[in-house]
């Protein structure tokens, strides 16, 4: 309830200072169904999965020096020797080399995406302010609603609940593909003939997750984060070492 107590104590009083001089216009936009079907967010997709696929090229490449390394200290060297020795402490530095290879770039990535994720929710809020002033809207509110694949835990299903904002809005209400259409334009405008960007009051909520899995989409879904590139998850390969 405090998270609710707090939304209402930052909200309400707009509303009241609004309500003296008039009635408050409130609309309502979807951001996961914003962020999914906005052009850029494809782009960047395409940019990201070139990069995967790099990334796994130089993974795969140091891996296979250390499988062969591995195979021929096994096989072509007696224990005990020098030279067994030396080849030990090679296929030691190979395994480290590849360690700090997919942590360094998997930072690198993982710091790209985050600035791309912010770029994508700051063009969106342009596109929404943008859209607000031309239609006299006084407050925006992000639309919820509760995951289909909440787990079966009264502890995720209450903060599913807890995250809730918004119970219900009319559809002639919802600004999502007025939204949609604009931050598309501006995307494909030159820089100079975007539209200035007017100053709102932007009062968001918790968002419902879009039907796919796109770069933006994880993570303005409620409760959902995007998954980690250095540890391999959602890159399709298993980047994790084996110790020898």
């Amino acid at each position: 309830m405090a998270v609710v107590s707090f939304w209402l104590a930052a909200v309400l009083p707009l509303v009241g200072q609004q309500a003296v001089s008039g009635s408050v216009r409130v609309a309502v936009v979807n951001v996961p169904a914003v962020s999914e079907k906005y052009l850029k967010t494809t782009d960047l997709e395409t940019e990201f999965e070139k990069l995967r696929q790099t990334f796994n090229q130089q993974r795969e490449a140091l891996q296979s020096r250390i499988d062969r390394t591995a195979q021929s200290l096994q096989e072509e060297l007696k224990p005990g020797t020098e030279e067994h020795w030396e080849r030990r402490k090679q296929l030691a530095l190979l395994d480290a080399e590849l360690r700090v290879f997919i942590e360094s770039e998997g930072q690198k990535v993982e710091s790209k995406i985050a600035s791309s994720l912010r770029a994508i929710f700051d063009d969106i809020l342009a596109a929404t302010r943008e859209t607000a002033l031309e239609r006299g809207i006084d407050v925006v509110l992000a639309t919820d609603q509760m995951p289909k694949n909440v787990p079966d835990s009264s502890t995720q299903v209450r903060q599913q609940i807890m995250l809730q904002k918004v119970l219900y809005w009319s559809p002639r209400v919802d600004l999502t593909d007025d939204v949609i259409t604009r931050v598309n334009a501006n995307y494909k405008a030159p820089p100079s003939s975007s539209p200035p960007v007017g100053s709102a009051r932007p009062v968001g909520g918790a968002e419902r997750p879009a039907s796919r899995n796109t770069l933006g989409a994880r993570l303005f879904a409620s409760g959902m984060g995007a998954p980690s590139f250095a540890s391999g998850e959602g890159w399709g390969t298993d980047t994790a070492c084996e110790s020898r």
